[in-house]
Formats: structure tokens, C-alpha cells, sequence
């Protein structure tokens, strides 16, 4: 017996078929221990992400934050919606470091779009209000770039070695 969660996504798996007009490279669902359901679908065109958008705003849905991948030719981008409980995760590829603004469809991404722009110098094309979120004008667009992503840092968390350098490094620390 299928849940109100896991009928809602088959719903969307559904209508995004029919809304995107370039076509999706993949779409995969997860369906978790604790009712949970969450989709994934990877656009063949940057442009149709405007297209979910429109579906998610239709079932009254947000976007929760995009998160922005640089890979190897670009970026990937992936947009995280939330509908009634079921996560629908898009992801688009952008080699020009520009991606279309789905803020004037869901405000909801108004934020979310400007820290990408400040953070990792991606530009939501047609945003309504491209201002900076970060005010501090010291700090360089894009500025992310510079550093090591949170997935690499964590990484190493999970290996011994680390442990094991921290505990070496103590070690020869003095305490004199």
C-alpha cells in the first residue's frame, strides 16, 4: 500500500516528464526507512529548471537552497525542493557560470540564488534583485573558490589517518 508521500512522487515523477522540454538525463527515487521520499533528476538543459520550478510553485511547493558543485568543464547546480514532505532534488549543468533565476517563480529562492552568486560567482540570469547578500564588500566574489569545500573537509573525518595525525601531532606538542 503505497503512502500519501510515495503517491505524491510518483505524481511529480509524473508531471516532470511533461514540463521538461529539453528532456531529463536521469531520474532516480529514494524512498527512505521513515516514509521519507526524496527525487532526483538530472536536466539535459539549464533552462528547464524554470520549467520545475513552475511545477513546484503549481503544488505550492519551495525551493529549501541550491547547492552549487564545481565539476570538471563547470559547475553543477543543484536546486532542493520541498513539496508537501517529498524532496525533489534538480540538478543542471552551467559551463558558463550563469543559470537562469527561478526567483521570480518561487521567491523562495531569492537567497539561496544570491549566495550562490556571492559565494561561487554563479549568476542567477533574471534574478529582481541581484544585489549582493554578503554586504562586506571586502570579500571577493566567488570567494569559495579559494577554499576546500565542507564534502572534502569531511571526508578525512572519517579515515584513521586523520586521527592518527592528530593524535601524532599532540604528541610532540611541549606542555612545558
Amino acid at each position: 500500500m503505497k503512502t500519501n508521500k510515495q503517491e505524491l512522487a510518483s505524481t511529480l515523477l509524473s508531471e516532470l516528464k511533461l514540463y521538461i522540454n529539453a528532456g531529463i538525463a536521469s531520474m532516480h527515487t529514494f524512498s527512505g526507512p521513515l516514509g521519507n521520499e526524496d527525487i532526483f533528476v538530472r536536466l539535459n538543459n539549464k533552462e528547464d529548471i524554470a520549467s520545475v520550478a513552475t511545477m513546484v510553485k503549481k503544488h505550492q511547493g519551495r525551493c529549501v537552497t541550491v547547492t552549487p558543485n564545481g565539476v570538471e568543464g563547470g559547475d553543477e547546480v543543484a536546486y532542493h525542493f520541498c513539496i508537501e514532505g517529498v524532496m525533489l532534488n534538480a540538478i543542471s549543468f552551467t559551463d558558463d557560470k550563469t543559470v537562469p533565476s527561478i526567483t521570480p517563480i518561487l521567491k523562495s529562492a531569492d537567497w539561496t540564488e544570491r549566495e550562490m552568486n556571492d559565494l561561487f560567482a554563479i549568476k542567477p540570469v533574471g534574478h529582481p534583485n541581484p544585489k549582493r547578500l554578503i554586504l562586506d564588500e571586502s570579500i571577493a566574489e566567488g570567494v569559495f573558490k579559494e577554499y576546500v569545500s565542507l564534502s572534502e573537509a569531511m571526508a578525512g573525518a572519517a579515515t584513521c589517518s586523520l586521527w592518527e595525525n592528530l593524535n601524532e601531532a599532540k604528541q610532540g606538542e611541549s606542555h612545558e
